[in-house]
This record gives C-alpha cells, structure tokens and sequence, in this order.
C-alpha cells in the first residue's frame, strides 16, 4: 500500500480517550463520535500516536512495539480512521496570514476536511472575499455583524434609513444615541470598530432600479439582499440587477414567524424570475394569490422578534459562506430554504427550475407572462 500521508493527526476538535481496556472512543458529540472495539491494542496505539508527527515515524514505532504487524497493516489502520473523518494533516505553517481572531472558524472547518484537503483554505476564501449588502435594518445589520465576526475582505453597504427608536428591540448594532443619524453612517462607523481589518464602504442610498445596484458590483463576489420592501419588487430589482452582473446573490425574508432563505447563481440556477414563471405554472391560485393581496395594500407592522432575526440572519451567513468556499453543499440552491422560529425546524421547498422563457436569466418576454403584468418596476424586462 503507497503512503499518501505525511504528518496525519487526530482532529483537534475531537477527544481520543478509553472507555476501558478492550474500547476506546474518539469524539464527543451524537453523530460524530465512534467507538472502536480494540482487544489488542493495536489501534489504540495507533491513533495515539497520530499527533502530527511523521508517517514513518509512527510506522516504525508500531512495528517495534508490535512485530506481529506489517507495515501494510499499520497504514490500514490509518487509512480505517481516515475514512470515518477523524484526521488531518498537521499543516505547519499555513495558519501563517490567519489572524488569531478566526482560527476558531478554521478549527470548524475541519470537521468538513480530511487529509486530502486544507481547512485553512475556507478562511482564506473568505478574508479574501468582497460582499455586497442591501439594506441595514433588522436582518442587514445583523448580518453586518456576522460579516465582520466571519472576516471578509470588504464589504459595500447600501440603506437610505435613519436609526429610530423602533429599531433598537432587534438591530443591535446601533444604539439609543445613534436615532435620527444614517444607519450607513452609523453602521460604517461600527463595523470598522469591531473589525478594523474589514474596509467598509457605505452607500446612503434608496434601490428602486437595477441600476441602482449594478453600480457598486465590480470585484464583488457576492450579493446579500437583506430587503424586502415594497414586497416583490424590491426581489425582482435586485434579480434583475445580480443577473445582469453575474454575481451569485443570497436573498433573505422574515415571515410572522418563519424565515426564508434562497440563492441565486446567475447561469446556474434559476432566478427570482423563474420562481414566478414556476407557480405561474404549477399553482392554479398562484396569480389570483397574488393579486389579491397587492389589491388590499396591506401594510403590515413591523414583525421581528431579535431571537428570530438571528437565526435567520444566520442562515443568511452561513449560506453565503457555503457559496463562497464550498465548505458544505448550499441549502438554498433553487429551493427556498425555510427555518420555523416557533419550533426550530427547518426545511425545504420544491426546487424550481431555471427556465428558458424567463425574461431575466433566459430569452423570454415578460409580456408572455401575466404575472409579470402586476409587477409596478419600472424595469420590465
């Protein structure tokens, strides 16, 4: 068997301890922990010695202490702990460009790295990464802060609102003496605070067109639209304006007592646009639906509980994460991912396709479509 290791460890996130003479366990946590039954030893050695020090080495000392073995075996036993999940290569060095401050993030994307891959490298993406945010009120802002926890590179923000009393329950970057200033300037301001290696770039500035956005998104490598108003058509703005510039974008919607989450890859998945075209297609009440409630001009109250503005804001985050570096598959591709605050459940919504007659992201026209009809932007496609 070729040795394809060089200094192979237990993870550092995971416990190596006996249970008794005959079992020992690695891991701590329900789903990720094993216990191996060992009558021998031989793997309980092992793994022991699997603390970053060379392949060889370990070999060599297996082989003394247990002549029986071959070193075929030895690498076996390797390889059978490799395979479960529990290690990784030492790595010297490269936490060197990784500050202090996000090394935690590094230790959790091991969990998602073997030997074969570099957990650092997540991080790295992400210091390196330019993201876009729409909009600082409840669930921007709080996404703000995660950003700047997260470490990016930089960040654009973009929010023409003042700081008001109201939002003080749930948009916790600001503060009783920041009412009545520009939550761009403020937000700006605080940001840079927490994170003084983050740039931030502030837009005072209302998003009615594509225009709008497509202003700010050379070198951005991905979008957050963080809102919501007027409904509808704040999404489909910012659609238009992320397929336009090619630039992947995580959408973010808070409910009564539900979140949304979905993501758009331009090229890739299906757009705003062909959600519609999909309940066009597959919801007879559909159009009805939605008529009916643009009819009455509802202008609900604000609705936003902080325990619930976080777990969606952070989903929101994480999301953009998994886009970014592919530490995990997204959740959210062409499917509306739906977390329940009430219960803590969350789950998924039948995907949509990305349709050929879409008037955004393919060769459609909006006029062959009714519900296009009672959209009122002013950027019919």
């Amino acid at each position: 068997m070729n040795c394809k290791y060089d200094r192979p460890r237990i993870k550092a996130i995971y416990p190596l301890y006996r249970l008794n003479e005959m079992e020992f366990r690695i891991g701590a946590q329900l789903g990720i922990t094993a216990e191996f039954g060992d009558p021998d030893g031989h793997l309980w050695e092992l793994a022991s010695r699997l603390d970053g020090r060379k392949v060889e080495e370990v070999i060599k000392e297996m082989l003394e202490l247990f002549p029986e073995l071959t070193k075929g075996e030895v690498l076996e036993g390797i390889q059978l702990l490799d395979n479960e999940g529990f290690l990784e290569e030492t790595l010297d060095g490269h936490e060197s460009g990784i500050q202090e401050r996000y090394i935690a993030n590094v230790n959790y994307f091991s969990r998602y790295t073997g030997t074969e891959g570099n957990r650092f490298s997540f991080q790295k993406k992400i210091n390196e990464s330019t993201i876009l945010l729409l909009g600082l009120g409840g669930g921007g802002s709080n996404v703000l802060t995660l950003l700047s926890g997260i470490g990016v590179k930089k960040v654009i923000i973009v929010d023409y609102d003042n700081v008001e009393e109201s939002n003080l329950g749930r948009q916790l970057l600001y503060r009783e003496a920041d009412i009545g200033l520009p939550k761009c300037e403020v937000a700006a301001k605080a940001i840079s605070e927490m994170n003084t290696q983050l740039i931030v770039e502030s837009h005072n500035k209302k998003i009615e067109t594509p225009e709008d956005i497509l202003q700010f998104t050379d070198g951005v490598d991905l979008v957050i639209c963080a809102i919501d108003e007027p409904p509808f058509e704040a999404q489909r703005t910012v659609n238009q304006a992320i397929i336009k510039a090619n630039v992947p974008c995580v959408f973010g919607a808070h409910q009564v007592s539900r979140g949304r989450v979905f993501t758009v890859l331009p090229g890739k998945t299906g757009c705003f646009d062909c959600l519609n075209l999909h309940f066009s297609v597959n919801d007879p009440k559909f159009i009805d639906q939605f008529v009916g409630f643009r009819n009455i001009n509802f202008s609900p109250p604000s609705i936003a509980y902080a325990p619930s503005i976080f777990q969606l804001t952070s989903a929101i985050v994480d999301e953009a994460v998994r886009v970014i570096t592919g530490y995990a598959p997204p959740r959210s591709l062409s499917t509306q991912y739906e977390i329940n605050f009430e219960d803590g459940s969350s789950f998924t919504h039948p995907a949509w396709d990305r349709y050929t007659e879409c008037p955004t992201c393919g060769n459609g026209r909006s006029d062959d479509w009714e519900i296009f009809e009672y959209y009122k932007t002013k950027n019919k496609a």
